[in-house]
């Protein structure tokens, strides 16, 4: 990433997130791709949905191999380990969640990014990542031509 500019080096880490789920659905017709990210705290979540088709699936639904899915999920958490020290390293704040849309049709990719705790706010009413993923997931299924931002 050395030498590049800082956006720059965060947009690689997103752009490999969309090649690890491009991966992980071993050549299904992907149409969109949907990625999210929970950085708070010590605490990183890594999920993604996608629509194959007309239909919404989640990441166990397109990366049906339990091997090539840990693999995948562990290597997103690194990247996301490398987004954290790219944040620190150049003064800037990391995203406490981001939620990505990549178009396979197009190449195009749009994100949302929060930099306010979702999780562990101050008035006890966090929302679990895995809450909040899910809502977005039915949103965007509920919605179809949404990207649920």
């Amino acid at each position: 990433m050395a030498g590049n500019s800082f956006e720059d080096d965060f947009m690689d880490v997103q752009s490999g997130l969309v090649s690890l789920c491009l991966e992980a659905a071993e050549g299904q017709p992907i149409r969109d791709i949907y990625i999210y990210a929970s950085l708070e705290g010590r605490m990183t979540v890594f999920n993604a949905f996608f629509r194959v088709g007309d239909a919404i699936l989640p990441l166990n639904q397109v990366a049906t191999d339990d091997d090539l899915r840990r693999r995948m999920l562990r290597l997103a958490h690194g990247d996301l380990a490398g987004l954290r020290r790219l944040c620190d390293e150049a003064g800037r704040p990391c995203p406490t969640q981001i939620r990505g849309h990549y178009i396979a049709g197009t190449g195009s990719y749009r994100a949302d990014y929060a930099y306010d705790p979702i999780v562990a706010r101050d008035d006890g009413m966090g929302v679990a990542p895995g809450a909040t993923f899910a809502a977005w997931m039915h949103a965007v299924a509920s919605a179809p031509g949404e990207d649920g931002f």
